[in-house]
């Protein structure tokens, strides 16, 4: 499965939803509580050129992400280690991860089927996105906002959704995002998004329905689905609540909201897998 289908559908509701995870609850027990300051955001890193294209002689420091290299196929390679890097270099690289993923996002949702070598290109992103992401985590722990800033905060969770080729830097994700948790510093929703994204790269059942896509009904209209069952369902809007996330009907609404504005209208014509 790519790892974008499941959810390909539903981006920009979900990508709404990680956006309030920025100023969201940081705890389980105050999930309605007070919320933490932002750290100012860093500067945002220079998106990556074409494979190809020329840099300018006038490119000024802040436009180049230090140590990141891409081939002919625009998959990065990363030259500098972690260990060599000041946080707001590794804020710049999670920055362009997020920039560069979210471009992936755009090609995977256009109602064309990706060639194999298009998919092959993405797998390859993902594969050397994570594998950066996970010297990262070595190097500082979870990329959290008070260290590396909002945007690559969620450029790091981003990459963590999309690393399904590798369950153990999942798990072993979660389980720093859980104590980032317990601790005040880092929004419950991340933690039940990835839940939910590791449950449905292994076929389980999610906790907290944050993983739904679109499938047209007979009547021809995209309604929003579970990609994967729904656990105790009876109990979802409960179990939502402690993470700070809205009632599941709130959540399916948006997200049909969402749809209908990026499709202009409800009828299908982009279904995902």
């Amino acid at each position: 499965m790519n790892t974008r289908h499941a959810a390909a559908a539903v981006s920009a509701g979900l990508l709404a939803l990680l956006s309030g995870c920025a100023s969201g609850p940081s705890s389980f027990a105050e999930a309605r509580g007070e919320q933490s300051g932002d750290r100012p955001t860093t500067q945002a890193a220079h998106t990556p050129a074409k494979p190809g294209a020329k840099s300018s002689a006038k490119a000024q420091p802040s436009e180049v992400v230090i140590g990141t290299v891409y081939d002919d196929r625009g998959v990065p390679r990363y030259t500098t280690p972690v260990s060599a890097l000041t946080p707001d270099q590794i804020a710049d690289e999670l920055i362009a991860m997020r920039d560069l993923d979210q471009q992936l996002v755009r090609e995977t949702t256009g109602g064309k089927p990706l060639t194999a070598r298009e998919n092959e290109r993405i797998r390859a992103i993902d594969r050397a996105h994570a594998a950066r992401l996970s010297e990262i985590v070595d190097a500082i722990g979870w990329p959290t906002r008070e260290l590396v800033g909002v945007e690559a905060a969620q450029g790091a969770f981003v990459v963590v959704q999309h690393a399904g080729h590798d369950l153990e830097l999942q798990n072993r994700c979660l389980a720093l995002m859980v104590d980032q948790v317990e601790q005040g510093r880092l929004p419950a929703p991340y933690v039940a998004l990835l839940t939910d994204r590791i449950r449905l790269f292994a076929q389980q059942p999610q906790v907290f329905g944050t993983q739904m896509t679109f499938k047209a009904g007979d009547d021809g209209i995209a309604r929003c689905v579970p990609a994967v069952a729904i656990e105790d369902p009876a109990n979802l809007d409960a179990r939502r609540d402690l993470m700070g996330l809205p009632p599941h009907a709130q959540f399916i609404a948006q997200l049909e909201q969402a749809y209908q504005t990026q499709h202009g209208g409800a009828f299908a014509s982009v279904l995902v897998d």
